[in-house]
């Protein structure tokens, strides 16, 4: 609901083949690649959250969808100090997904703080705290916006031109053994993050499993 799908698609698609404007025929193997396992929610603005349950389960159920990505919270129609209906909600959504095998990936924005400049974690989510609680994984993402306005000025120096442009955060991992952070450094004209500063962008068309 944050993004209206042509924009989601453009960004897919310089996403999938590294390049920030791909070829005509880039364009065609993108697409022909998607064929029917990509699916569209096509509303903007605020969707009631028993609607958006509703459109969960005819995703799974009819099309056989095996991830499903809600953007955000914040556009399921419930109040943000109304902690008793996104607990409800969440429990939905959780409940849903340990009975029928979907993966849901649900998008909940940060509070604010005093700085950007300062990393978060799952206590930061803005929100009833049920929604980490009931989650089987938690991750934040932090974007380094102290780098990113030093960069704008011209005054990146020394091993501040090492750092990274995100941290990517796992803060829950309710089945698995591993928590911690991993940098992560973006290339703009791809809109891909990268493990390192010298990585170059991946054409994901021409990876091993892109016609399974």
């Amino acid at each position: 609901m944050e993004m209206k799908p042509v924009q989601t698609l453009v960004r897919m698609c310089r996403q999938a083949t590294g390049v920030e404007t791909p070829t005509p025929d880039y364009v065609r193997r993108f697409s022909d690649s998607l064929g029917s396992n990509l699916w569209l929610y096509d509303q903007q603005g605020t969707v009631k959250s028993k609607n958006m349950l509703a459109v969960v389960r005819y995703c799974r159920e009819e099309l056989e969808i095996d991830h499903f990505v809600i953007d955000s919270l914040m556009k399921c129609g419930i109040g943000t100090d109304d902690y008793n209906a996104q607990k409800h909600f969440v429990d939905c959504l959780s409940t849903y997904a340990k009975d029928s095998g979907l993966h849901i990936h649900l998008i909940a924005h940060s509070r604010k703080k005093e700085t950007e400049h300062k990393q978060m974690d799952k206590f930061d989510i803005k929100g009833a705290s049920e929604i980490t609680d009931m989650a089987d994984n938690v991750f934040t993402l932090w974007r380094n916006k102290g780098k990113e306005e030093k960069a704008q000025k011209g005054k990146l120096v020394g091993d501040e031109l090492d750092m990274p442009d995100a941290v990517l955060n796992c803060d829950k991992q309710r089945n698995g053994d591993w928590e911690g952070k991993i940098s992560l450094w973006f290339v703009p004209r791809a809109l891909q993050y990268v493990g390192k500063n010298t990585t170059r962008t991946i054409d994901m068309l021409s990876w091993p499993f892109a016609e399974e």
